[in-house]
């Protein structure tokens, strides 16, 4: 049979395109149908993707969240402690006001961070008021919380819009992670996001 270059080539870009429809696949986590990137790049740092997880913040699972740390790291521990940028990042899955989000977070912090709480009144104030300029968050709203590491600062933002004002003080980062990763907090979220147990 005659060597036809018509179709080799035709081959040869469809398996291309395969192949990158599958790296594209592989680069990317599913949880409950909201995608985190397996990969961020925040304040000149590439992060890799920790975990995900789903979130029973508001008593039901309200929320899809995922961890960006410059090192996967596996307990609570080790990723509070973990220098360099960072990147809380979650969706909503269901229309949430904000006030109730708001007071959902500081429960969380007094019970799994009593002595960061502590040294971060001002700090913790700030973040009642971070969601106040909207009535709620609505299902498929992403908000994004970042670290910057020199200037020892955390922001918020919501839909890639910056919200509230910026946080400072190196402590209060590590006091919103365990919001999602402190001892009292679901162990299938907490494991989730610490890379225990794959995305669902």
């Amino acid at each position: 049979m005659p060597f036809n270059t018509k179709t080799a080539c035709r081959g040869a870009l469809a398996l291309g395109l395969a192949a990158l429809s599958a790296l594209s696949f592989a680069a990317e986590v599913d949880v409950e149908g909201y995608k985190f990137q397996d990969t961020v790049v925040l304040h000149g740092q590439t992060l890799p993707l920790n975990g995900a997880a789903t979130s029973s913040i508001l008593s039901t699972r309200s929320t899809a969240v995922a961890f960006y740390l410059p090192r996967k790291q596996t307990t609570m521990e080790a990723a509070v402690a973990e220098k360099g940028a960072k990147r809380i990042t979650f969706f909503m899955m269901r229309d949430v006001s904000s006030r109730d989000l708001a007071n959902a977070m500081l429960d969380r912090i007094r019970q799994n961070a009593a002595e960061e709480f502590n040294k971060n009144i001002i700090q913790t104030a700030q973040l009642g008021v971070i969601f106040g300029n909207r009535a709620k968050l609505l299902k498929g709203d992403q908000c994004t919380i970042d670290y910057d590491p020199v200037k020892q600062t955390t922001e918020f933002s919501l839909n890639g819009q910056k919200i509230g004002d910026t946080i400072q003080g190196e402590s209060f980062f590590p006091m919103m992670m365990k919001v999602w990763i402190g001892p009292k907090v679901r162990g299938s979220t907490r494991d989730g996001l610490l890379g225990s147990v794959p995305a669902k």
